[in-house]
């Protein structure tokens, strides 16, 4: 390829990439506007004619929970040591909610409305966002995610190529798995050690994050465009598009300067830039985070 390209890359979650962290009741109706949100951002992206790839947790691709609870016997549930990471675990409890809206956690017509928009992609963000690195789960529990991924992605004609690895962890016995399901791209991690996969992230790596999104101390995020021969395509991601949700306008400068600059270092040297984020980021403050 002799140009610069631009890639964009969507986390697609709803609540399912939140249950771990939060309960229910404080982000209830915050993760009730995501899918508005992301029909906004299907319709902005088909005017401009801008190519997207939707990671998308296999859950959400289910009509509803009832579906849902049909298919949990038949799954290899991962065995975290860590019972809050499991989303089968979880489910079971938000069932019982007074205040269950299903709104939050499925999403099968917007998947449909996906599929009809020429220039957006559908790919897989796991089937329950599912953790690699995390003490207690094995590489054959999530190789029965990715067999449930596959099933339903083909009830749904999806063509499933691509996946995300929450919260990015992988390592080379998960990679290894990808081709027996057909997923030959994955999106990987830039090269500083800051952004390596890991279990967790201490408080120094996280703040060193932070830092770099608006000082960019870990120089220019570009990659070279990979071989067309490789088997397994790891596309690099270079910047988590960081929320704007009441974002001192010193502190917003700086995060979109530094974009703007990995963006033309891009094009003039022909290499890729990656932008990522999650629909449910822009729910705090829509508009703001629409605007920039």
């Amino acid at each position: 390829m002799k140009n610069g390209a631009f890639i964009i890359s969507l986390d697609f979650e709803l609540y399912w990439g939140y249950l771990a962290i939060t309960d229910y009741d404080k982000e209830f109706e915050r993760f009730d506007q995501v899918r508005d949100i992301a029909s906004r951002m299907i319709k902005i992206f088909d005017e401009n004619q801008i190519k997207v790839s939707w990671s998308t947790v296999g859950f959400l691709m289910l009509e509803d929970s009832k579906r849902l609870n049909a298919l949990i016997p038949h799954i290899d549930k991962p065995e975290y040591k860590r019972r809050e990471l499991d989303n089968y675990f979880n489910f079971t409890h938000v069932i019982e909610e007074d205040n269950l809206r299903e709104e939050a956690f499925f999403a099968s017509e917007l998947v449909e409305e996906l599929k009809q928009i020429k220039y957006q992609t559908i790919g897989i963000d796991s089937f329950s966002h599912y953790y690699c690195l995390e003490e207690g789960q094995t590489v054959q529990e999530f190789a029965d995610d990715l067999r449930m991924a596959k099933e339903i992605a083909n009830e749904k004609g999806i063509e499933m190529r691509s996946i995300v690895f929450p919260r990015n962890q992988f390592d080379r016995d998960y990679l290894n798995l990808l081709k027996e399901y057909g997923i030959d791209i994955y999106r990987g991690t830039p090269e500083h050690l800051i952004f390596r996969p890991r279990r967790h992230d201490n408080y120094f790596i996280r703040g060193m994050r932070l830092v770099d999104t608006y000082l960019n101390i870990t120089g220019n995020q570009t990659h070279d465009h990979p071989s067309p021969y490789e088997e397994l395509f790891d596309i690099k991601a270079n910047r988590f598009l960081k929320p704007q949700n009441g974002t001192p306008e010193v502190l917003r400068a700086l995060q979109l300067r530094s974009i703007k600059n990995e963006m033309t270092e891009a094009a003039i040297n022909n290499k890729y830039y990656h932008l990522w984020w999650h629909p449910h980021n822009f729910s705090v403050s829509p508009e703001e985070n629409f605007y920039f």
